[in-house]
């Protein structure tokens, strides 16, 4: 025996109806919220009759402040489609699936927009009114379909149920009998923590996204925190060193009595190497050496550099590592026309520059002595002038480089004239 269960208003929790039918029996299928069907074989010594098992079945949805409808069939599909319309408990007898079906609407089949516009327009309304067309006629109009509509009508359905899997949730708790303080102790227990923990994610193929700290402190606070590397990891190492580098730059208030991990998982990222090819970092690895930057660095100087809606030179913005997509499909053929790259200096070189007529015409900085043989310019820019002002005028210029302390030869350069300071500086060589 089958049986439907159905909420008519909305539940208060999407596994709410759920939850009821599993203290039922293990066997659910739930394809979505509401409704939900059971395999009630073998209950019958807890329940000797159906009108107590479904009864039972409204009781336990009432304790959870849910008013449900419930249906009790020898068919999967009759039970869950009278489970949606008729109100309480509906019981339907062996054999009399298509008389319970009959006068209901048909749109309470599974059925495809496409074939609930073509069905009224052939005037039929309710499940008996599809239940009487002839299987050939309606297989010659719909395909295989048509003769699966009509034993669904009537009741009759070959599937079976599938199980819908418990969801998976992966935490470990630890109560620890002394409190500890310090890097060292908790970098023990912190392993024997994780080391379970990323064992059950390697047994379902899992890795884990991101983690949540918990740790419960002397003083009955909780110290959460919660990390999100930049690629997932099944390593438990790993994970310690981002938990020990995150506590290190964001500590504890108090002695440590408690500590529970819970995972975020994501399927194993599955890769084929090359035999010839050298090996190459584990993108598990990236997640560690981006913690240990961070934590070398003061807040806000490690990540990823992000344009600025400015115009002052070399301005950007540091904004967390998250590497995007790799690319699809075949490469875009390239450009037929040259692109020159800037290879900047940092610091810019602080230069000499003699001008004619306003053009630079020798520069003499560290590393690099010539004069001008060509020069395009000058480009102004400036701004910012209400915080920390900035002005300055760009070259772009071709040496013509003197034997000495740089290697004889020509090369083009970037210069600018801080007009605010009135030095000239050697920016980069353009490449």
């Amino acid at each position: 025996m089958y049986g439907g269960l159905h909420a008519p208003h909305p539940l208060p929790d999407a596994g709410a109806l759920v939850a009821v039918a599993r203290s039922f029996t293990p066997r659910v299928e739930a394809r979505t919220p509401t409704p939900v069907l059971l395999d009630l074989s073998g209950l019958g010594r807890l329940w000797p009759t159906p009108q107590e098992l479904g009864r039972a079945l409204l009781d336990a949805a009432a304790a959870r402040a849910i008013e449900a409808q419930v249906a009790l069939a020898f068919s999967r599909a009759t039970a869950l489609v009278v489970a949606r319309a008729c109100p309480g408990l509906t019981l339907v007898p062996a054999g009399g699936e298509a008389a319970a079906l009959a006068p209901l609407p048909l749109a309470l089949l599974e059925l495809q927009a496409e074939q609930q516009e073509l069905l009224a327009r052939w005037g039929l309304r309710t499940i008996g009114d599809l239940a009487r067309l002839p299987p050939a006629a309606l297989a010659a109009r719909l395909g295989p379909d048509g003769p699966r509509l009509v034993h669904l009508a009537c009741g009759e359905d070959a599937g079976i149920l599938v199980p819908t899997p418990l969801p998976e949730r992966f935490e470990t708790t630890l109560e620890l009998d002394w409190p500890v303080e310090g890097r060292e102790p908790l970098a023990f227990l912190l392993s024997r923590v994780l080391e379970p923990l990323t064992a059950a994610l390697a047994a379902r193929g899992a890795k884990a996204t991101a983690l949540a700290v918990e740790l419960g402190l002397v003083d009955a606070t909780t110290h959460a925190r919660r990390l999100r590397p930049a690629a997932p990891s099944g390593d438990a190492r790993t994970w310690r060193t981002l938990v020990l580098l995150d506590l290190e730059a964001h500590p504890p208030r108090d002695a440590i009595a408690q500590i529970t991990l819970r995972a975020e998982p994501t399927p194993a990222r599955a890769a084929q190497f090359s035999l010839l090819d050298p090996a190459q970092p584990a993108p598990e690895k990236l997640a560690e050496t981006l913690a240990r930057l961070h934590a070398w660095t003061s807040n806000g100087r490690g990540g990823s550099p992000q344009l600025v809606d400015t115009h002052r030179p070399g301005a950007f913005a540091v904004s967390s590592f998250a590497p995007g997509p790799l690319p699809r499909g075949r490469r875009e053929a390239a450009s037929p026309l040259p692109r020159v790259a800037l290879r900047a200096y940092r610091p810019p070189r602080l230069a000499h520059v003699l001008t004619k007529a306003g053009v630079p015409s020798f520069v003499a900085a560290p590393g690099l002595r010539g004069a001008v043989a060509a020069a395009a310019g000058p480009w102004r820019v400036s701004g910012d002038w209400w915080d920390e002002a900035f002005s300055r005028e760009e070259w772009d210029v071709a040496l013509e480089l003197r034997p000495g302390r740089a290697p004889a030869g020509s090369g083009a350069f970037r210069l600018f004239l801080d007009r605010l300071r009135g030095e000239w500086f050697v920016e980069g060589e353009l490449d």
